[in-house]
This record gives structure tokens, C-alpha cells and sequence, in this order.
């Protein structure tokens, strides 16, 4: 399984983030983890064997739309903060 995953990284990164989201979804105790669930299954998968990587350019591309998405949530409060005006709630 391990050398399937290793040869495909595009299966290995699907494979992590449908276990993810099915386990990010199980409730215990009445809380759950959600989507934080595919990154604890990613650094699983990782800890296996050094063979399962993704290419380089998926993980700029995940990184870069992850702090543009950071970058939109908290743009109006940033620039509310330098302005001195309250953000819109």
C-alpha cells in the first residue's frame, strides 16, 4: 500500500484528505475535529515511511492559497486597525 501511495502522490493526497474529512466528522463526546482532521491524518501518513511526499508544487499551492485566505479573513481589521475606524461586524 505503502508503494502504491509512494508512486502516486496524487492518490496519496486524496486518500489523505478523504480520511480526513470522514474522521473530522465523528463526534466524541460532542465535539469534533472538522477539517484540522486531514492535517493530523497528512502528518500520519507522513510519519510512515520518507517515500510519501506530494510534489513540491502542491505544496506551494496549497501554501499560497492558505495565507491568501488568511490574508482576505483579516485584511478589514488590519486596515481598520491603522485607520482607528471600527471593522463592520
Amino acid at each position: 500500500m505503502i508503494g502504491i501511495l509512494a508512486e502516486n502522490p496524487l492518490l496519496l493526497l486524496f486518500v489523505v484528505a478523504a480520511i480526513g474529512y470522514g474522521m473530522g466528522s465523528i463526534s466524541i463526546r460532542g465535539s469534533k475535529l472538522g477539517v484540522a482532521a486531514v492535517l493530523f491524518v497528512g502528518l500520519f501518513f507522513g510519519a510512515l515511511d520518507d517515500k510519501l511526499q506530494i510534489p513540491n508544487i502542491i505544496f506551494l499551492l496549497g501554501l499560497s492559497i492558505f495565507v491568501y485566505s488568511i490574508g482576505l479573513s483579516s485584511g478589514p481589521g488590519f486596515m481598520a486597525a491603522f485607520t482607528g475606524k471600527r471593522q463592520k461586524e
